[in-house]
């Protein structure tokens, strides 16, 4: 387990990992110290007094493969974000979503129906945007890919940071 803070030309971006893979990863917060509190109620007592990947217990994660992928990724490249995701910090159906909306590619979206259609639950599309909502792992399970079909939906993180990624990938709504 390990926590870091890395730097992009948006902001700071809080990101947490297990042994299985990543636990969570902010949106970009205009500041270190928000990027830290942001973190917090996410990764708890798991990871106190880790505070740095030298110190990180486990098997080891380098954040820098990652680091170097959202660097690119805000200026605006197509990148390869798939890195592991540690799925236990979800229900079944959260988790049936979500690894359908990680497998969402760069510029592509889908509606909450589509995904509820795919996993199962052709009238849920309210029950995925919840799933949705649950997504502690930003931009990996790019859940901004994710629209009404009739419009853009909603977005934890506001619409207009939706549509700034959105953007980012050549995708106008």
């Amino acid at each position: 387990m390990g926590k870091t803070v890395i730097e992009t030309r948006a902001g700071y971006m809080g990101l947490g990992w297990t042994g299985s893979g990543l636990a969570f990863l902010n949106l970009p917060a205009p500041t270190l110290y928000e990027a830290e509190m942001e973190m917090k109620p996410y990764l708890g007592n798991r990871f106190k007094g880790v505070t740095s990947v030298k110190e990180a217990p486990g098997p080891y994660f380098s954040p820098e493969p990652l680091e170097r992928e959202l660097k690119a990724y805000f200026e605006g490249k197509p990148v390869d974000l798939s890195f592991p995701v540690d799925w236990s910090f979800y229900t079944d159906f959260q988790r049936r979503v979500l690894q359908r909306v990680y497998s969402i590619p760069w510029g592509e979206v889908l509606s909450y129906g589509q995904v509820g259609m795919e996993v199962g639950s052709p009238r849920g599309a309210r029950a995925v945007g919840g799933a949705v909502g649950s997504n502690r792992v930003l931009l990996i399970i790019p859940c901004h890919r994710v629209i009404a079909h009739n419009g853009i939906g909603g977005f934890g993180g506001g619409l207009e940071r939706k549509r700034m990624l959105l953007g980012i990938e050549g995708i106008k709504i």
